[in-house]
């Protein structure tokens, strides 16, 4: 119980992410910083990319490859102009997006910071509740132990 209590308290919405484009190779990457203990439990489980506003493709994923980040390719054919979107989203909790838009030189690159945006459903919030009120019974257990010693 104390590990699920771990991990959910750790639990975070995704972020930040940096995209780069390159017009010579029409390749879009990904990449959004995702700190996490247990990779297979709580990890980016989807990317989905948008052109124009208009869904082009969407990854899944079942884990996550490393405990601090996730980097995925694209094959996109984008313009001058064209608006590049990505949304990462957590297992756990929340999502991160941005967007470029097209641009010469050969490569685009964003290097503002997403901003993060998360929700927690109910099973969630039961949880943490839940963790948060076995946490405080050790506490205070601990606590008694202390002052019958």
């Amino acid at each position: 119980m104390l590990a699920s209590q771990i991990s959910v308290a750790d639990a975070h919405t995704p972020g930040p992410m940096t995209l780069d484009y390159n017009t010579s190779t029409d390749i879009l990457t990904v990449t959004v910083t995702h700190v996490t203990a247990d990779v297979n439990t709580h990890y980016i489980y989807e990317i989905v990319i948008e052109k124009n506003s208009v869904q082009i493709d969407i990854q899944t994923y079942t884990s996550q490859s490393s405990a601090s980040q996730v980097v995925e390719t694209f094959t996109v054919t984008a313009v001058d102009g064209d608006i590049l979107k990505a949304t990462a989203k957590c297992s756990v909790s929340g999502q991160v997006s941005n967007q470029i838009t097209v641009t010469d030189p050969a490569t685009t690159s964003s290097s503002t910071t997403a901003t993060t945006s998360g929700t927690l459903d109910n099973t969630t919030m039961t949880l943490l509740i839940g963790g948060s009120i076995v946490a405080i019974g050790i506490v205070l257990v601990v606590v008694i132990v202390i002052k019958r010693r």
